[in-house]
Order: structure tokens, then C-alpha cells, then sequence
């Protein structure tokens, strides 16, 4: 009963960094990863192959990339997601290098970094660049597709993970621009153990939890007038708060989230 069984149908290297951040933080417990494959037949019939049967009878916890889907027919939990918050803190300090491609870029600086999932989130931007020449958008992302964006909107490619708290420190406001509710909230968590002021959509669901602390925007005309406040948020307590549930949504607190799981599962 010291493993956990993580079931996952692609184990891409996002899910990959969050097992190894649990299992260095977990050190008596061995991960064992699952594919869908290795299970015969729907779920929730649980016809699955006998050692998969006996991985998942033996294991301590379950844990699944997208819990949903077998939440009918095994006792399983989401694989958590987090943050690194040391990291991502030190961005509230003005000490970190200067980027060098933000250079001749004015503020204030409207940042974002992490997936974007489709035109909507571009025609967002679009609409409050064009009604705030003033603003510099700046995505760490590369700009695929044919598209015609003001030129106060800056793609200057991805970026290591080690380099974001950098670029972070000079975003005035961080934005979170999701349009769907399977997106990754760990931009969402990296933002907040910043402290930076945040504008977001109610994508994922896990930015509903912070919202006496962020800006939820539905619309663009929302997402500008909350830029608008960001940008002029003299709120030392949402700093603070911001921080505090960057702290809540860190590796080491999620490693103990699922060791507190595991007591509780065994009584």
C-alpha cells in the first residue's frame, strides 16, 4: 500500500513535471502510471486487465489526469496541479534580470504566458489594444495564424520555465485568457504567487476560487475596464491575498493535500 497509480492517456511532459514534483516531495511513496490502455473495456464496467485490477486494489491513492472520466467506476483524484513558489514569488522583487526583448517595450505591460486555445482570446486583445494604444501586450508565445493585431501587441516566443518570474516582475498586470474549462490553471497559480495583479476569465473553473482577489472578465468590454483597474490597484491586502493562495496552491501543499488524502482513505 505505498503506491499511487496515476492514470493517464498521454503523460505529456506537464503531467510528467507534476509527478515528479509530487514524488520528490512524497519520497516513500512509488508512482506507477496507467494508460486507459492497459484497462479492457468501459470504466465503468471495470473490465480491466488483472494487473491493472491488482495495481489499482494494492495502491494507497488514485490519481487521474482527467478524474471525471473514471470517477464512476474507480475512487480516483484529480492529478493536482501547482506551483514551484519560491520561484514565482521572487518576481515581486525588481531585483531579477531585465528581458532583453522587453527593452523597448513601454508600460504599462499587460502580460500573459501559457496556452492560448483559439480566436476568441486574440479578438479579445485585439479590441482593448485597440482601445488602449497606451497598453503593451506582451505573450510569451509564438503568434501562429494569419493575424492582423495592433502593434502595441508583442509575441516574443516561449520561454524556460526558470525565465518567467523575470518577466513576470515587469508585468504590471498578468492575464489569464482561457476559453475553456479544460485549460491548465498553473499560469493561474504562477500569477498568483507573483502578487501581480490579475485579470481573468471564469476559465478554468479554479479562478472562480480567487475572485476576491482577481478581476473576472466575461466580456472584452469587461476585460477592459478590469485592465483599466488593475493597472490602477493600489490594494495592499490583494497583494497579500494573492500570495497567500500562491502559497495554498504550491507543490509542497499539494504534497501534503495528498498525504492528508491517504490518512484518511486508510482509517
Amino acid at each position: 500500500m505505498n503506491h499511487i497509480v496515476v492514470i493517464s492517456a498521454s503523460l505529456d511532459k506537464k503531467e510528467r513535471e507534476r509527478v515528479e514534483q509530487l514524488s520528490s516531495r512524497m519520497p516513500k511513496y512509488k508512482f506507477l502510471f496507467l494508460s486507459p490502455g492497459d484497462f479492457k473495456g468501459p470504466f465503468k464496467r471495470l473490465r480491466y486487465n488483472r494487473a491493472a485490477r491488482k495495481a489499482v486494489a494494492d495502491s494507497c491513492l488514485v490519481l487521474a489526469s482527467h478524474a471525471p472520466e473514471y470517477s464512476q467506476s474507480l475512487p480516483v483524484r484529480p492529478l493536482p496541479c501547482g506551483v514551484d513558489f519560491e520561484a514565482f514569488n521572487s518576481a515581486a522583487e525588481r531585483n531579477l534580470p531585465f528581458p532583453d526583448d522587453l527593452f523597448n517595450i513601454k508600460n504599462p505591460i499587460i502580460g500573459h504566458f501559457g496556452e492560448l486555445d483559439g480566436n476568441a482570446n486574440l479578438q479579445t486583445i485585439k479590441k482593448a489594444a485597440e482601445a488602449h494604444p497606451e497598453w503593451s501586450f506582451v505573450f510569451l508565445n509564438h503568434l501562429s495564424g494569419p493575424y492582423e493585431l495592433p502593434s502595441n501587441v508583442y509575441f516574443v516566443g516561449e520561454k524556460p520555465k526558470a525565465h518567467l518570474p523575470a518577466y513576470i516582475s515587469r508585468f504590471d498586470v498578468c492575464i489569464n485568457i482561457a476559453n475553456s474549462s479544460l485549460a491548465s490553471p498553473e499560469n493561474l497559480y504562477q500569477y498568483l504567487a507573483s502578487g501581480k495583479p490579475i485579470v481573468s476569465s471564469p476559465h478554468p473553473a479554479q479562478a472562480l476560487d480567487y475572485a476576491d482577489a482577481i478581476y473576472l472578465a466575461g466580456t472584452p468590454e469587461e476585460f477592459i475596464a478590469l485592465c483599466k483597474r488593475a493597472i490602477g490597484e493600489r490594494d495592499a491586502w490583494k497583494v497579500r491575498r494573492r500570495v497567500e493562495y500562491g502559497r495554498a496552491a504550491s507543490w509542497d501543499a499539494r504534497a501534503a493535500e495528498l498525504e492528508r488524502t491517504i490518512k484518511e482513505l486508510s482509517v
